[in-house]
């Protein structure tokens, strides 16, 4: 397992809303409007991302970065006068495929 961040751009919101569920189902975590993020298999992410790719409209786009262990555990969130590392809870849903 990886980390992944998940960031899109789609615009009906009824898509939106299956894309979501899609990704809070594979285990990925709600990061703000348009991000999400968490630990999954590279197997997985493009199960995922084949689902996703039938369900988006043209013009819309999803990306799946992966991040180092290291590198996500140094994640700062910076919100209206304050910074603070950032500790999402992961969950890990099912195995590869």
């Amino acid at each position: 397992c990886m980390y992944v961040v998940v960031s899109y751009d789609i615009s009906d919101e009824k898509v939106r809303g299956k894309v979501r569920r899609l990704l809070r189902r594979y285990g990925l975590s709600f990061i703000s409007r348009s991000t999400y993020a968490g630990r999954i298999s590279w197997n997985r992410v493009h199960f995922l991302s084949e689902r996703i790719s039938r369900i988006i409209g043209e013009g819309d786009i999803v990306a799946f970065i992966p991040v180092q262990n290291v590198d996500f555990e140094r994640t700062l969130i910076v919100t209206k006068d304050k910074v603070s590392g950032y500790e999402v809870q992961v969950v890990f849903a099912g195995e590869d495929i």
